[in-house]
């Protein structure tokens, strides 16, 4: 029991409050720093409706350890307090995170990581991947499955999504280090492992309530980590199309794809590059949200349909990475960075000319932890009254919300 302590991680079911609420210092909204300890505590990707449960109570995060464990918790958004939802699992990232990022205290292959995990909202049911497993706990009664218990070792597995109607999971696989596969530390990156080709994703199937997962489709020569769901549309889903090697600036990065008929619709900025850095649906699958490196530089934001007509864009001359997200309850992109460093704003696409709303100041330590960990990857609310963020300070992360 001192060890659990110690490393801040306790027993399926213990629950406790580590919260502490200030007021914003540019809004004075009130913020909630939901978690003070461990090595990281992150809530899942920027994908839409994936982290907070459909009556807006509760939001999932992962939580790692200087002792190399971890674990999957939910946070109660009014009162801060967050429940532990599985044992502790000894590892701490899993197989898909160390493909193109080396082995380090944050990522051992062997546990969980947060990005790539996924809230059914309606039913509550978490999905997330420990080591080379997929597996689920339900948020309320802690029932937990093994969905499938190895999804090979020569597999890179994606972002987890889970379709409208939360009766199946979808995950994309692309192959894993060839160096890896076979025991040995990497004496590349990854893309140079497949400069020369042998890409492949495969879009992989399977029942939440267990079942033999099946590939729905298959993609020869690309690459893709995110296949969120449209959230109105149980055929079509977002996909990337990486080539292999370097970036392809002047190709199209964000498709389509409908997985019964197999038809890929290209969603093409405006821009003269046309790869596009992070992609989000709308709330209401009407439109989805984008952005990407501009020719020139700075960035290029912006708003499409899902038939590929731009609604809104614009260029914005700066250099700070972020990523854009989806707000439920007005027409606006929600940007961590971007056009600034250290603050979640919305930028409004209902009129010709860009308007900007400052929500919160994260302030995150973007170099603080290694690949995504300290980027803040705002979820707003089904009810539109709260959005997470998470934030790195120092070395280590923590998740908050601030009330809208």
């Amino acid at each position: 029991m001192m060890s659990q302590i110690k490393d801040s991680l306790r027993q399926k079911g213990d629950c406790w409050n580590e919260s502490e609420y200030y007021l914003d210092p540019i809004t004075l909204r009130r913020v909630c720093r939901y978690t003070k300890t461990g090595l990281f505590n992150t809530t899942p990707t920027y994908h839409t409706n994936i982290a907070f449960t459909a009556n807006s109570d509760y939001f999932v995060f992962v939580r790692g350890t200087e002792a190399a464990r971890t674990a999957v918790f939910k946070a109660c958004i009014s009162s801060g307090e967050i429940t532990q939802l599985i044992e502790p699992v000894d590892g701490i990232g899993h197989w898909g995170l160390i493909q193109a990022k080396p082995k380090s205290r944050y990522a051992d292959g062997n546990g969980i990581s947060g990005p790539s995990m996924c809230l059914a909202p309606k039913t509550r049911w978490l999905l997330f991947y420990a080591g080379r497993s997929l597996r689920a706990v339900q948020l309320d009664t802690l029932e937990e499955r093994v969905l499938i218990a190895d999804t090979g070792i020569e597999w890179k597995c994606g972002v987890i999504s889970v379709n409208p109607s939360e009766t199946h999971a979808l995950f994309s696989a692309r192959p894993a280090h060839p160096d890896l596969i076979n025991g040995r530390e990497p004496t590349q990156s990854y893309q140079d492992a497949f400069r020369n080709g042998g890409v492949l994703t495969r879009y992989i199937e399977v029942p939440l309530t267990g079942g033999e997962p099946r590939v729905v489709y298959e993609d020869d020569g690309f690459g893709c980590a995110h296949c969120p769901h449209s959230p109105m549309n149980e055929d079509l889903i977002l996909i990337d199309r990486d080539k292999p090697g370097d970036i392809d600036r002047f190709s199209t990065r964000a498709w389509i794809l409908n997985i019964k008929t197999s038809e890929k619709t290209p969603l093409n900025p405006l821009n003269d590059h046309k790869y596009q850095t992070h992609v989000a649906w709308g709330w209401d699958a009407k439109h989805l949200v984008y952005h990407g490196r501009a020719a020139g530089g700075g960035w290029f934001i912006g708003a499409t349909r899902p038939d590929g007509e731009v609604i809104r864009e614009w260029t914005f001359p700066l250099e700070h990475y972020g990523h854009v997200s989806a707000a439920p309850d007005r027409p606006a992109i929600i940007l961590d960075g971007n056009v600034t460093s250290d603050s979640l704003l919305w930028l409004y696409y209902d009129q010709e000319k860009p308007r900007v709303e400052v929500i919160a100041r994260h302030g995150t330590n973007w170099k603080g932890a290694p690949g995504q960990l300290p980027h803040p990857h705002p979820h707003s609310s089904q009810n539109g009254k709260f959005m997470t963020f998470n934030a790195c300070y120092g070395d280590r992360t923590d998740v908050h919300s601030v009330e809208l």
